[in-house]
Formats: structure tokens, C-alpha cells, sequence
């Protein structure tokens, strides 16, 4: 279609939500993350200054805050998103929030969110406070819900996710848990989802995973062999042609290294463009782009609209609107 970047990974932090994380206790989004001071002013300058033209905006809420009266949180942070699409229609989506482990209220939830609100999919952290991967048999209803919806899930890595399988004492302290704990969380869950069968059962299910899937894209050929050794029932699953039919979007995994990676496991139709502002601040995002620019021969436009028919629809009425005033 052209006419500009849709950035799939960009978070919205509205100030009546952080002061009630404040107010929860809560002063960091992880170890070393404090909460962002977040407008959408700020998106807009960012998005214009680089021709991003629409970004589908996520929340990922701390474990801490996800205590008693989650779900009152959740349906305030999913009403908010959606005032925002609803102030911006050209230039916002949204995914909404689900109060999990508590698998009656999400299921709640993403009726609401979806049927009510309008919003355009959900977005989960890829583990739980307790430990639990999205993999958890406990959570197939949600998953069935949504493959029955045919919805976006965007997998993310939990902000409080600290890997307690390597390191000694002192590692976090020189080596922070969102520079390689976070994308071990998202292929931890992957790895979830496909060897205990969600992948495999929820078809319909379009999957997006946060910074082109962790270690997923180097790890894909290992995951393969997992029945030749260690996995022997992982046999049946069919590892190559599930990872090929995920998403991958780039934020913090734009270079060509990482590129060239990915597209050894997908096709370039399953590559999005994402940024992780505002917690990838200006500087990054231009790099992001410029990256992206030279890779060439993806069509990222084209691959977010056709996984978002609602962001489409609200862009294609904007862009009406606009040339009707402009016949005026």
C-alpha cells in the first residue's frame, strides 16, 4: 500500500496508569527498567520524525502489580488503550491486557477487549510470576478462545523475568536481566508452546513474538534435532514448519546478522517492523530504520495491515477522511 513504517512494538504508558502503579509500590518496569515517563505526545514526535505512520500500542504490567484487584487494572489499562485509538484512529491500534494466571477473568477480558472495546489482539507475557510458561495446560482455554477468534497474540518477555538457571553471585548486577534474560524468557516460551502442543492445536492463532523471537531464530535447527536426543516424543512435532508460520518482529533485532537469521526460518511475509519505545528511545528507532532500509525486499506495511484488518480498516477511513477534507 505504502505510505509509511507500522511499528508493532510500541508501548503505552499513560500517566493515570503509572501513578497508580506508584501508588501499588511499583517503581521499576524490571531490574534496572524504571517506570517510563510516557505521553503520547512523545509517541507522535518519535513516529513523526522517522514516517512511522501507525503503531499498535501494548502494556505489559509488572508481576508486582498483577496482585489482588488485577483485573480492575487490567480492564483500566484496556479502556485507556482504547480511548487512544479512539482519539487517533489514522495513527494508534491497540492490544489488550489479560489478568493471567486467572484464566476465568481473561477469558472475560478478552471478550471485552475484543467485542467491546475493539482492540486489536492481545499481548501476554511470555512467563508467569509463579514460574508457569504460556505453555501450561492450565491456560488452554485461553488459548482456545482465542484460536477460536483467529486473534493476534503478541508474546513479550515478563519485565520481572530473572533466568536463576546461570550466573553466579553479582551476574545480574553486571549483566542485567533485560539484556539476556528477557529474550531467554520468550524463547522458553516458545519452546512451551510448541513441545507441549498449543502451537500444534491452535491453528488460527497468529503468533507475534517480541525481538524477532529471543535466541528462537539461532535456536531453530537445535529445537529440530530436540527428538534425536532428549525429546523423543517431539518426534510428530513438526518444529521447522511452526516456527515458519510465526511472527517476528524487530525490535532490538534489526541488524543484518539477526536478519539474515530469521530468514533462514521464516518467510519474509512473517517479519515486522517494531521498535520497544519508549523504552528504545529516538536514536534507536532511526537505527532500527535504517537497518530495515537497507535489508530491503520485505514488505512490512503489507504484512502488519494483512495481520491487523481492524488497524487497516481505521487507516484506510483516516486516509479517506483526509483526502475529503482536502477536496473541500
Amino acid at each position: 500500500m505504502g505510505g509509511g513504517w507500522i511499528d508493532v512494538h510500541h508501548h503505552s504508558y499513560h500517566p493515570p496508569l503509572i501513578a497508580e502503579l506508584r501508588r501499588r509500590g511499583v517503581t521499576h518496569m524490571a531490574p534496572g527498567v524504571p517506570l517510563p515517563e510516557w505521553t503520547v505526545e512523545d509517541s507522535l514526535r518519535v513516529m513523526d520524525a522517522n514516517g512511522v505512520r501507525a503503531a499498535i500500542l501494548s502494556i505489559l504490567l509488572p508481576d508486582a502489580a498483577l496482585g489482588q484487584g488485577a483485573s480492575s487494572l487490567v480492564r483500566q489499562a484496556n479502556e485507556w488503550s482504547a480511548e487512544l485509538v479512539r482519539d487517533f484512529p489514522g495513527r494508534f491500534g491497540a492490544l489488550a491486557v489479560l489478568p493471567l494466571p486467572d484464566v476465568e477473568a481473561a477469558l472475560a477480558e478478552i471478550e471485552y477487549a475484543l467485542d467491546v472495546l475493539g482492540l486489536d489482539g492481545v499481548v501476554m507475557s511470555a512467563s508467569l510470576a509463579d514460574g508457569r510458561y504460556l505453555g501450561d495446560p492450565a491456560f488452554a482455554p485461553v488459548f482456545d478462545e482465542l484460536d477460536r477468534r483467529g486473534a493476534v497474540v503478541f508474546v513479550h518477555p515478563n519485565p520481572a523475568y530473572r533466568c536463576d538457571c546461570v550466573g553466579g553471585p553479582g551476574f545480574a548486577a553486571k549483566v542485567p536481566p533485560p539484556l539476556v534474560d528477557f529474550v531467554m524468557d520468550t524463547t522458553r516460551a516458545v519452546a512451551d508452546l510448541l513441545f507441549g502442543g498449543t502451537l500444534t492445536r491452535c491453528r488460527d492463532i497468529r503468533f507475534v513474538l517480541a525481538h524477532a523471537g529471543g535466541t528462537v531464530p539461532y535456536l531453530a535447527w537445535r529445537l529440530e534435532l530436540a527428538a534425536t536426543w532428549v525429546l523423543p516424543g517431539a518426534g510428530e512435532v513438526d518444529v521447522a514448519g511452526e516456527l515458519r508460520r510465526l511472527y517476528y518482529e524487530t525490535a532490538q533485532a534489526a541488524s543484518p546478522a539477526t536478519l539474515a537469521c530469521l530468514a533462514e526460518v521464516t518467510g519474509r511475509e512473517n517479519v515486522l517492523f517494531g521498535t520497544d519505545f519508549p523504552f528504545m528511545r529516538d536514536a534507536v528507532v532511526a537505527e532500527t530504520l535504517r537497518h530495515l532500509a537497507e535489508a530491503g525486499q520485505i514488505p512490512f506495511e503489507d504484512n502488519t495491515l494483512a495481520l491487523f484488518p481492524r488497524l487497516a480498516d481505521r487507516l484506510a477511513s483516516a486516509r479517506e477522511g483526509a483526502a475529503d477534507a482536502a477536496r473541500l
